[in-house]
């Protein structure tokens, strides 16, 4: 059993006809991104050039279904050169010094200053964000068991000044064995590969990053359990997190039902479906999914799933995968985007017919304050 679960990608914009023209100016028509060649192969550069993100991004054109379309055509002849620069992993500005106690950091953050949507306009669902988008994103940092530079394996939430929200499975477990201790949390990325992040002559404030203090995996979580339950960790920073446009809180939420078929959000850094994993932040939708049924699945792989559970996806090549695992399963509820879920685990990555399983946040709002309350001393 995988003990990180992932992120495949989707180019999600407004409805288009199946006639349009490429950026190059072509006459094409919108097809599924998995049967456009040129375009897949470009996305699976590594490094991946900007120019090509930027081509990428003006190729969408809508979907069919959870199926994204591009218009498909092929690139420019002659890319831009463009200069990746390697960051220090972790940068040299970490520090490992614990500050003092503050009483408001045992608390969640208040509703009107929590998943704030600073771009109401923003149409939502594409596969790269925005650079300001999502700014509560976390990369969890792991000290290699053999020394050396830090890696990144899981995915969080930033909850308050102090607090990320992830899952147990990230800071607990075979995660130790096979990969190390967790150290670090990194907020404010969004492209890995490079020192600045730019996007059209905007760039974003360099990224933060903080020494872990301790963490809080749910006591009842065992990687004995194949229905992963209690799959919900706390991970307290060494620091209070100093709140940016780049880096904001995002709200949890106190709803224990979705409907099925209601679309949600999932965001990281995770495998595509080529395999690799992304340098960018990607975002991606999914549907909820019917929980008798998804439960009637897991049940033929011995995995008895608990009512403190979320399903959703299982659409093909839609799905949260390998480096997502602790990302949230989020919503925007009148401009405020609250985290739902935790990426828990599934059945391989995108396959059809077998949805994502997530923990559920409304389920764990109780242990989530008392956790906070208590370490918090």
């Amino acid at each position: 059993m995988k003990y990180i679960v992932l992120l495949s990608f989707a180019f999600l914009w407004s409805y288009a006809d199946s006639a349009c023209v490429t950026p190059l100016g072509q006459k094409s028509e919108c097809v599924s991104l998995y049967s456009c060649q040129p375009l897949l192969t470009a996305f699976e550069q590594r490094p991946l050039p900007s120019s090509v993100v930027s081509f990428l991004r003006q190729s969408s054109c809508g979907f069919d279904g959870y199926v994204p379309t591009v218009c498909c055509g092929p690139l420019p002849a002659e890319q831009p050169t463009t200069t990746v620069r390697s960051r220090p992993v972790p940068p040299p500005s970490i520090s490992d010094k614990v500050e003092p106690v503050n009483p408001e950091d045992s608390f969640l953050m208040p509703r009107d200053k929590c998943g704030l949507d600073e771009n109401g306009d923003r149409i939502y669902g594409g596969q790269f964000t925005d650079l300001d988008e999502f700014p509560w994103m976390a990369l969890m940092g792991y000290r290699p068991n053999g020394g050396g530079l830090l890696v990144y394996r899981c995915g969080g939430v930033l909850i308050n000044h102090r607090y990320v929200l992830s899952a147990a499975h990230c800071v607990v477990g075979a995660i130790e064995t096979a990969v190390g201790q967790i150290a670090s949390v990194r907020l404010g990325e969004w492209d890995i590969q490079n020192d600045l992040d730019c996007v059209n002559g905007t760039c974003a404030d360099p990224v933060q990053e903080y020494a872990v203090q301790s963490s809080y995996p749910h006591p009842g979580f065992s990687d004995r359990h194949k229905n992963r339950q209690d799959d919900i960790s706390l991970v307290r920073l060494a620091q209070r997190v100093r709140f940016t446009y780049y880096v904001q809180p995002i709200c949890l939420t106190g709803n224990t039902r979705l409907n099925v078929g209601y679309d949600v959000f999932v965001a990281g850094w995770g495998k595509t479906l080529s395999g690799k994993s992304s340098p960018i932040k990607l975002k991606l939708n999914l549907p909820i999914a019917d929980k008798g049924d998804c439960d009637t699945k897991y049940r033929t792989l011995g995995a008895a799933l608990t009512d403190k559970q979320i399903c959703a996806g299982g659409v093909f090549a839609k799905d949260a995968c390998t480096g997502d695992s602790g990302g949230p399963l989020m919503r925007n509820v009148g401009g405020t985007w609250e985290s739902v879920a935790v990426v828990s685990f599934g059945y391989g990555c995108g396959r059809d017919g077998w949805p994502g399983v997530y923990t559920s946040i409304a389920s764990y709002r109780d242990w989530i304050e008392q956790t906070m309350r208590s370490s918090n001393v």
